[in-house]
């Protein structure tokens, strides 16, 4: 049957020989030396649990609801809706942070679209993005929910991503 995964340098999907799993491997996408996860057994894998639609229904329409009572409060407060970052004028690097973070949260979870979308996200913003991207990597600005990740996971995922800036 043989094994597929991602490869851990361009996230690409790889194929490999059973007998590989256990070892490392040079992807042919990036030729780097990647990680083959062994091959997992069918009576290994746990069942998934059956989708609850109606939790599902409810969670949704109680989401609804607090963003209505939010804009219900904004309106009475006499503010109005918060400006998109892209249509801000004076945007920081301090507004474009969580997206440095959230790539390196949904990566460490295995989660490459979501962590694709933030890194699209935090693209259109240019130099600032990049500049957003430096203090995190740097330290200058220190983040506890990525200093839980291991320090070599968290240099990666910085490196990812330095490199879908350019």
């Amino acid at each position: 049957m043989g094994i597929q995964f991602q490869c851990e340098h361009c996230h690409r999907e790889v194929q490999a020989p059973d007998e590989a799993g256990g070892k490392r491997g040079k992807c042919p996408f990036c030729h780097q030396s990647t990680y083959i996860p062994s091959p997992v057994a069918e009576e290994d894998l746990l069942p998934l649990a059956d989708i609850d639609e109606e939790g599902e229904r409810k969670a949704r329409a109680e989401a609804e609801a607090m963003l209505e009572r939010e804009r219900g409060l904004r309106t009475r407060a006499g503010g109005s809706p918060p400006v998109p970052l892209e249509h801000r004028k004076d945007l920081a690097t301090a507004d474009l942070h969580h997206f440095v973070i959230n790539f390196c949260l949904e990566m460490a979870r295995d989660h490459v679209e979501a962590a694709e979308l933030e890194a699209d996200k935090l693209r259109q913003f240019g130099a600032l993005g990049r500049k957003a991207l430096e203090e995190i990597a740097t330290g200058e600005v220190r983040e506890p929910a990525l200093e839980a990740l291991a320090r070599r996971a968290r240099e990666l995922y910085l490196d990812t991503l330095r490199d879908k800036l350019k």
